[in-house]
Parts: structure tokens; sequence; C-alpha cells
């Protein structure tokens, strides 16, 4: 079953066309990640989880065997499609996948014992999203957000400095987002922990996991093109060109194609008072 609603404020080009670069070459959490919470909120197979911008289903799948039902939630169909493709390739049958805004979310959904944010808290209007959060979720219930802060656009690191000079060399200097630019995303997390007291949580514990990332220049462009930073339709005609310049650049500075990459996310964890 799937609940539609009118996108207002959301801009729909956001993430256009890159739903298969986003599945197939996205960091994917590791187990410390889902060990962490099911520790944190003692689950047990029972109950609901709410993952809001589902994106490609990766929380929302791999917390599936530790409820009773999952919601996916996310406003862009094409991501959606990609979920239910992955879910139904793990033969995972209690994820139900929902297109509409996080800011959308009403009583119709039910109550919840979790809700989850992967990398999206950002793009949300961030006090309505967490009070109907809260709304949501059963007494006691939890709320977990994860955002890394090391991408490419702020980095000290010298392959990270070269690479954006590529992007801003065909794309301009400020970053990208759908119709419009931002200037720095790390700077929507700084009134997070006041946000999620005013919404009905307790005071926030931030723990940090850290992923290993192998990249290849393969997975490296692939992983550009699930940005809303570098989408393809962004280059135009000038798509392969950049490419084969992004792909020269990565071979020069690691000249056997192969680079490991440690990337830290933060995990905001918080309960319902």
């Amino acid at each position: 079953m799937t609940f539609t609603a009118t996108h207002s404020t959301y801009d729909p080009t956001l993430f256009a066309g890159v739903a298969k670069y986003y599945s197939q070459y996205r960091p994917r959490y590791n187990d410390d990640l889902y060990q962490l919470l099911i520790n944190e909120f003692q689950l047990d197979g029972t109950g609901r989880l709410l993952d809001l911008a589902t994106g490609t289903g990766l929380i929302a799948i791999a917390l599936s065997p530790h409820f009773q039902e999952v919601i996916g939630l996310d406003p862009d169909p094409e991501m959606l499609k990609e979920a239910q493709q992955e879910a139904e390739l793990d033969n995972i049958d209690n994820i139900r996948w929902v297109n509409t805004q996080a800011e959308n979310l009403s009583a119709e959904l039910g109550e919840f014992r979790l809700i989850t944010i992967g990398r999206a808290y950002h793009w949300f209007d961030k006090p309505k999203v967490l009070k109907l959060a809260s709304d949501r979720l059963i007494q006691g219930g939890g709320i977990a957000l994860t955002y890394s802060h090391q991408d490419i656009w702020h980095s000290t690191e010298l392959w990270k400095i070269k690479v954006l000079e590529v992007v801003k060399k065909y794309l301009g200097e400020k970053r990208r987002v759908g119709n419009g630019t931002i200037e720095n995303l790390d700077a929507t997390y700084a009134e997070l922990p006041r946000l999620l007291e005013q919404a009905g949580f307790t005071a926030p514990e931030l723990k940090t996991i850290v992923i290993k990332k192998v990249w290849t220049i393969d997975s490296w462009v692939g992983y550009l093109y699930s940005t809303a930073f570098c989408r393809p339709d962004y280059f135009g005609d000038r798509l392969n060109e950049f490419e084969q310049e992004m792909r020269e650049t990565v071979a020069n500075l690691f000249p056997s194609g192969e680079f490991i990459e440690q990337i830290p996310f933060d995990v905001y964890l918080a309960h319902k008072n």
C-alpha cells in the first residue's frame, strides 16, 4: 500500500535520476551501527520502525528482522522502487514503502517504537519533522539520526581537494542541491540537540561509528553521480568530458586504481520523554 501527497516545498529534482547510482555506490552502514541501535533501543522483533527519507532502504531493510513491521518513507518514487526491489531480492516481506515527504508524517501511519533518519535530516523542515516524529512515537520510544561530516566540500585531505576542483570546474563553485545551492550541510546539525529537546526528546547521546570503504575509480565516479551536488544531468553534453577528467585525476592520485577511506558517522540517539 502506498500513500501519496502533494509536495509543496520539497524539490522533486533533488535526487532525480540518481537512484540506480545511490543503490549501487553509496557507502553502506556496517554492523556497528545496527548493533548500536539494537542495544540502545532493546530491539527484540516487536513493535514498528519508521525510516524517514529511507532512500533505497538501507536502514529499513537491515533492521527489518528486529521489528514486526517497518515503514520506509521517501518522497522520491525512483528511490522507493530500488528499495522495494532490494527487499524482494532479500525475501523481506514486512516493509511497507510510503511515497511522501517527512513533513507529511501523519497519524494515519500509526505509532512506532523507533524512528530512524539516515543522512537526510539536513533536507528537512527540521523543527516540524522532529515534532511530528515525537508525536508518532510510543512513550519511551526512540529516534536515531546519522550524519557524516567527512565529504569533499570541506575537507583538508589532498585527494578530496583535487576531486572537488574537477567538480567545481564543470559545475561552479557553489554546492548544487537540485534547483539551488547550499553553503554548508554541517551547519544544519549544530542546533540538533536543542531542537530534539524542544520536540519532546531527551538530550541526545552522540556516538561515532567508522565505516571502512574501499573505493575503485568506477565506484568513486558512481558515488559522485549518486549525490545531489553531482547529478549526471547537471553536466549536459559535457558529462563524458567530466567523467574522463575525474577518472584521470583519481588514477593520478591512486595509481593502483584502489584506495581506502575511513568514514566516521555521527549517530544521535534520543528517547521520547
